[in-house]
């Protein structure tokens, strides 16, 4: 059965075109010169699959087409195109629901791509009620981002949530190997831009000059070497997402771009001088204390916050209880597929051992360790003694939580008297130290910031950074 597409357009000759090149791909397409004699159309009963209409028309206007479909209960996907003046109505028009935006002129085998994806979610949300369409999205991401704990479920519950968001910046932290890379991906899957390319890229991989031609792209001549143009990732994503990882290791310089890029929508390639607008999404991630590099003037405070609009944190293993077993159970399967092995799970005593080892590797780690025993064993279980764990590893681990519990039993109950274990960092001594401060000494704002001999800025600075107690410093 052929889709339907209803084209809207007060410029008789692009509506033809479009119906034309349409139809040869395999669509119903119908144009429409007014909103109005579509809407006219949609009232008698006959329904598209998708509507695909100009921003801005003399008659009525995109946003005030989509307010006419929203009060008629049409759950259509609509399709906005606009030149460039006009972008930030057509974002304004995604947050009223429309599917997505695509700028003038129009790339066709981008429409045809975005035609296709709009179509698929109608169909799914024609097929059922808004509580199966969101059921079957929460399973989806539940299948991609495994476990039952209360901090995997925040992370599945926030993912949802962005889906219905166009172009929110997100931030994704935790350790290395916890698996930021599959969050983003999860993110680009389930949003509007879907349609578009995923692209990844280390930001610590690459030395700065290369990274800035990666993303930005470089015009011909623009240096020794560069013999033809090329197009950056956020050219190639357009429509789609770039994901940032590592974010913290691009310099100060880099950052001031990415931040005028995320402000403006636009840039230009090295070398040139044309302003390229691009629907790109920036997804970022990190491993690192952003707070603690603004502090040092690492990264940039007005990028920081440009990034952290939307935070996900994503636990370590050693945190998520018998999640992990669920996740490794998960790489068995992924690795009797890849070795051709049939392995069904693991003994009792290797569940144990799984479970008592901290992983400082998390999910990468968990991986290589599984890989080598499915490996040498020749048994359908995994047993404690097929697990090879890093004793070096282990040992940095019990030194870290050695810190932490240091850290925890730091303040004595006589408010007199503080006491900290030589093990600690710096750092961690004066968190452990304000926190006593703060829990012993009634005093204002000001009070505390002189008691320190620190500035009322730094002490602000430094109750963010150590997410003390807001409440004990308001006065």
């Amino acid at each position: 059965m052929q889709k339907r597409v209803f084209i809207v357009d007060d410029e008789p000759k692009i509506g033809e075109v479009l119906v034309k090149v349409l139809r040869r791909k395999g669509f119903d397409a119908h144009a429409f010169i007014s909103p109005v004699r579509l809407l006219e159309h949609l009232d008698k009963g006959d329904v598209p699959h998708v509507i695909l209409t100009d921003l801005m028309m003399p008659e009525m206007n995109g946003i005030e087409l989509l307010k006419a479909l929203r009060e008629r209960s049409m759950a259509v996907p609509v399709i906005v195109t606009t030149g460039k003046a006009s972008i930030s109505t057509a974002v304004e028009a995604m947050r009223l629901g429309a599917y997505h935006y695509l700028e003038k002129p129009l790339n066709l085998e981008q429409l045809q791509t975005l035609l296709q994806k709009a179509i698929e979610r109608y169909e799914v949300s024609d097929t059922g009620s808004e509580e199966q369409t969101q059921a079957a999205v929460a399973e989806h991401v539940k299948s991609r981002i495994l476990g039952d704990s209360e901090a995997i479920k925040h992370v599945r519950k926030i993912i949802r949530r962005l889906q219905d968001v166009p172009n929110t910046v997100v931030l994704i932290r935790g350790e290395t190997g916890t698996g930021k890379n599959l969050v983003a991906q999860t993110i680009h899957d389930h949003s509007v831009y879907n349609a578009g390319r995923f692209v990844e890229i280390n930001c610590a991989s690459l030395p700065d000059n290369l990274l800035e031609s990666e993303l930005f792209g470089y015009e011909e001549g623009a240096f020794t070497g560069a013999r033809t143009a090329k197009l950056g990732l956020l050219e190639i994503a357009d429509g789609g997402t770039v994901f940032l990882d590592e974010i913290d290791s691009m310099s100060t310089a880099l950052q001031a771009k990415l931040l005028s890029f995320l402000e403006s929508r636009t840039f230009r390639r090295l070398g040139g001088t044309r302003d390229i607008r691009v629907t790109t999404r920036i997804l970022s991630a990190t491993n690192a204390d952003l707070e603690e590099k603004v502090l040092e003037g690492k990264f940039r405070e007005d990028l920081y916050f440009r990034v952290n609009v939307a935070n996900i944190f994503m636990p370590p293993l050693r945190k998520v209880g018998e999640d992990l077993l669920i996740i490794a159970m998960a790489v068995i399967n992924e690795f009797n597929t890849k070795l051709n092995r049939h392995v069904q799970g693991f003994t009792p005593d290797a569940k144990e051992k799984l479970l008592q080892y901290a992983w400082p590797g998390n999910v990468r780690e968990l991986r290589n360790v599984l890989e080598r025993a499915m490996i040498f064993i020749d048994h359908d279980y995994i047993t404690a003694d097929d697990l090879n764990f890093s004793n070096a590893l282990q040992q940095r681990l019990r030194d870290r939580e050695s810190v932490r519990s240091a850290v925890n039993s730091a303040v004595e109950e006589n408010e007199n008297v503080f006491r900290f274990s030589l093990i600690g960092s710096l750092k961690e001594l004066e968190k452990a130290y304000l926190q006593h401060v703060f829990r012993t000494i009634e005093a204002s704002y000001v009070e505390f910031a002189e008691l320190m001999g620190i500035s009322k800025k730094t002490l602000w600075e430094k109750r963010k950074l150590y997410q003390l107690d807001e409440q004990r410093l308001q006065g």
